[in-house]
């Protein structure tokens, strides 16, 4: 964790699912992140993207950082929560629940962000269409002369990942661009 930071992160009671994850590092306003879905981090542990995450949001003018996660299922791969996106296959009501409850999740926090950074991904590829609803929510949501930025743009047209690797690699000084004109 940066130096002086502050973390904290909420997760579903049986610990299968993320909903916030916060590090503060000083009074600046805060970012909202949203990704793809949730990994190792939690409320003191760091893992490689949340690292990089607040070294960016530092960069750019940002003294903390809010991440959600398009689909909240923790898992280092990202089949179990491509899945949990096709309830509607399987009848799995609670993961329908989950969706749309973690979404209203993200809709609120856009009303108090400081910014919104889009940084799913490529792998929102294998569910685009839950993926492009997120993304209309957030942009219904935020608040006018809130800024909705990206890392830039994936070959699909997706919000890259901050851990994006060959010619799509993200710099820790890296400025954010505003979305619609990525």
């Amino acid at each position: 964790m940066i130096t002086g930071a502050t973390g904290t992160a909420t997760f579903t009671p049986c610990g299968t699912m993320r909903s916030t994850l916060t590090r503060t590092w000083d009074s600046r306003p805060t970012l909202l992140v949203v990704m793809f879905n949730p990994s190792t981090a939690d409320g003191s542990e760091d893992d490689p993207t949340v690292t990089l995450l607040c070294k960016l949001a530092s960069h750019n003018g940002f003294g903390g950082v809010v991440v959600v996660n398009g689909i909240p299922l923790c898992s280092s791969t990202p089949g179990p929560a491509v899945e949990m996106t096709r309830w509607d296959k399987h009848r799995e009501w609670g993961d329908r629940d989950a969706l749309q409850n973690n979404l209203g999740l993200i809709v609120k926090l856009c009303a108090s962000a400081g910014a919104v950074l889009l940084a799913w991904g490529a792998l929102a590829d294998r569910c685009a269409d839950w993926f492009d609803n997120v993304r209309e929510e957030i942009e219904c949501a935020v608040p006018d002369g809130t800024s909705v930025y990206c890392l830039g743009k994936t070959t699909g047209g997706y919000p890259k990942h901050p851990l994006a690797r060959g010619k799509h690699k993200v710099r820790p000084d890296q400025k954010f661009v505003l979305w619609g004109q990525a």
